[in-house]
């Protein structure tokens, strides 16, 4: 495998050195791709056009990719690193936290409620990468691309709802086990679906309400099975793209330096993408406000208040952050505090 420090190096040469490379000196090669999910919008408006035509514009036909989203192929998302070590797959997408099956680390990147705005989540997701990218390279043969988050993790919800005490009794999908750790700390019940099984869960009674992001709920139609939208922010749920050691491996450097550079954009792009979508988000599930990034819907908005927002923050460092380090032991904790914790100014310790 080569260093490390010779793909760091590369990222921060890309732009310049694929400046003096020209197309016709790529390799050329066809990537196995699996993305996020079809029904949103980081999908389809960013990552599937960059693979099925963007990436073949800028390589001049020399790199170009089978595409596939996770739930046109049956997917959950937690499968998404064992099938890129099996190289079932070259390059994969997955929701960061559904790792944490594996790997309790990663779900320090995601605690509920820790993070509250998107340039925070930034300073955490800049200091988690090298830990991120080390236990992808140790445990699953990747090597990791980017990472960005989804808009703010919110609660849709059947049925009226005021605040924070009303989720009590109430059945809310979870994606991961600091939400779980949420829900229960407030009386709830945490019911673990992946993002494909939510809508007729909603529909059927398995849930009564389900967290996501603003703009995926939004575009996979939630609003038409929920009808109060509660945007008291429970995370983020950041993705991340890898790519498998020996396929990045064999390819040659300017090949890996022409595709550390497209990663590099891209990944701004992500970002753009979703800071635009969380400004409109609530906007849109609601019907009020400017709605050009989403489909304007009539939910009613349930306003987050003080006594909610101090609830939350105590639940943070009282619940979920000891529970979280308690479950990923002494080196995961270290590692986090010296990262995450020291962007966040947090610091992790079990119960």
């Amino acid at each position: 495998m080569k260093k490390l420090t010779t793909v760091l190096l590369s990222m921060a040469l890309g732009a310049t050195m694929f400046g003096a490379t020209h197309a016709q000196d790529l390799q050329e090669v066809r990537l196995k791709v699996i993305g996020g999910w079809s029904n949103v919008t980081m999908t389809t408006a960013v990552e599937q056009p960059f693979w099925e035509t963007k990436i073949g514009e800028l390589s001049g036909g020399r790199i170009t990719a089978d595409f596939n989203s996770l739930d046109t192929l049956g997917l959950k998302g937690d499968e998404t690193l064992r099938l890129l070590r099996l190289k079932i797959a070259d390059i994969v997408t997955g929701p960061v936290s559904f790792v944490a099956g594996d790997f309790k680390l990663y779900d320090g990147l995601d605690l509920s409620g820790a993070i509250l705005d998107i340039d925070t989540m930034r300073k955490a997701v800049n200091a988690y990468r090298p830990v991120i990218d080390k236990n992808m390279q140790e445990n699953f043969n990747a090597h990791l691309l980017m990472m960005w988050p989804s808009p703010p993790q919110v609660l849709f919800c059947k049925g009226d709802i005021k605040g924070v005490a009303d989720l009590a009794g109430k059945k809310i999908r979870t994606f991961n086990q600091t939400l779980a750790d949420f829900v229960e700390a407030v009386g709830g019940t945490p019911v673990n679906l992946s993002f494909a099984e939510v809508v007729p869960a909603l529909q059927n009674g398995t849930a009564d309400c389900g967290v996501t992001g603003t703009g995926p709920g939004n575009s996979a139609k939630w609003w038409e099975v929920t009808d109060h939208l509660f945007p008291l922010v429970l995370g983020w749920a950041p993705y991340f793209s890898a790519i498998n050691i020996d396929t990045w491996n064999s390819l040659d450097q300017p090949t890996q330096a022409f595709l550390t550079d497209a990663f590099a954009k891209l990944e701004e792009e992500m970002w753009a993408h979703v800071a635009a979508a969380a400004e409109q988000g609530v906007n849109c599930n609601t019907g009020i406000g400017e709605c050009t990034k989403g489909i304007k819907a009539n939910m009613k908005l349930v306003e987050v208040s003080d006594a909610d927002k101090a609830l939350l923050a105590g639940m943070v460092t009282e619940t979920i952050l000891p529970r979280w380090a308690g479950r990923c032991g002494e080196a995961c904790v270290t590692a986090w505090n010296e990262t995450v914790g020291k962007a966040l100014g947090f610091t992790a310790k079990a119960q």
